[in-house]
């Protein structure tokens, strides 16, 4: 009898979705596809396992309020047309998830049977535009440590040529895209200490032009200047220097702050856009100037 095939594999093992079919390159409507149909992006640099309290919440948001939010998938051949050397890691998965890595890894901790997913094959166009892609997307939404970005970044950086041809992906400035490549120039431990939010990136810019085994001794030195400087005019037993000591005004946690940053107007703002979104970076001028125009209402003329 003529007719369309079968798969019986798949008729053996569960009924299929109608939801679940292969769709035109251009749609865009949200459907539902079982999790397993849905691999993980083998190009996504977020290490997904070192959040588990994150992910073990989302999946009981999941449990409570279903899934809000549909993750953005492209179907499997439209990624191994870029991709082909990603295959086995597919494994039989109909669909490449390109963002919501996190809302998949939590459906599948929940048990969850199924998913929301919106096709959208244009993502994988090219290598340059899925990287990009995915590096938007947890750039923008999912507030990766400096190394995850740094590593993000230089995956862009490698399909689109040049740094700044990748800033522009971005919407980045090439500095803040140099800053994060000269990340992975830094030693494995001073890594870590970034990444774990103990060496904030004011103190490793340029670490990175120092030899890699003194980079963590340089950075001791960059954290604990003021220690450093009242340890050795305490072993010195001067008690002039003592009292000079005790007489200087102390610097305040602002004050080194704003030295570090670089102390100038122009500077300060130069930095704060590097370490700033958008949004912070708007909320910031909206509070000087309030403050700003309320000082001068009280201020006498």
């Amino acid at each position: 009898m003529a007719g369309k095939r079968v798969n019986l594999s798949d008729l053996a093992s569960e009924p299929t979705l109608p939801e679940a079919r292969v769709p035109s390159f251009a749609e865009s409507t949200p459907r539902t596809a079982r999790v397993h149909q849905v691999a993980a992006n083998p190009l996504n640099t977020r290490d997904l396992t070192a959040d588990r309290s994150k992910i073990e919440s989302i999946a009981e948001s999941l449990k409570v309020h279903g899934q809000l939010q549909p993750c953005a998938v492209v179907p499997r051949e439209v990624f191994l047309r870029i991709y082909p050397e990603h295959e086995a890691a597919l494994g039989a998965a109909k669909w490449v998830q390109v963002t919501g890595g996190r809302r998949r890894a939590a459906a599948l901790l929940a048990g969850l049977s199924t998913l929301d997913i919106v096709v959208k094959p244009g993502l994988a166009e090219s290598r340059e535009a899925w990287v990009s892609a995915t590096a938007a997307e947890n750039l923008d939404r999912e507030n990766l440590d400096p190394i995850e970005e740094a590593q993000a970044v230089q995956l862009l950086v490698t399909e689109c040529g040049t740094a700044k041809a990748a800033a522009t992906r971005l919407s980045r400035t090439p500095p803040w895209v140099t800053q994060r490549l000269n990340l992975l120039k830094l030693a494995p431990d001073v890594q870590a200490l970034v990444r774990a939010g103990e060496a904030p990136l004011r103190d490793v810019r340029d670490l990175h032009q120092v030899p890699a085994e003194a980079q963590l001794e340089e950075l001791k030195r960059r954290q604990q200047p003021t220690e450093a400087e009242l340890t050795a005019v305490n072993r010195s037993g001067d008690d002039e220097a003592v009292a000079h000591r005790d007489a200087r005004p102390r610097r305040s946690a602002v004050a080194s702050a704003i030295r570090r940053l670089g102390a100038t107007p122009d500077k300060i703002a130069d930095s704060l856009r590097q370490e700033m979104s958008p949004e912070d970076l708007r909320i910031l001028v909206d509070l000087l100037s309030a403050q700003a125009a309320a000082e001068a209402a009280t201020s006498p003329e």
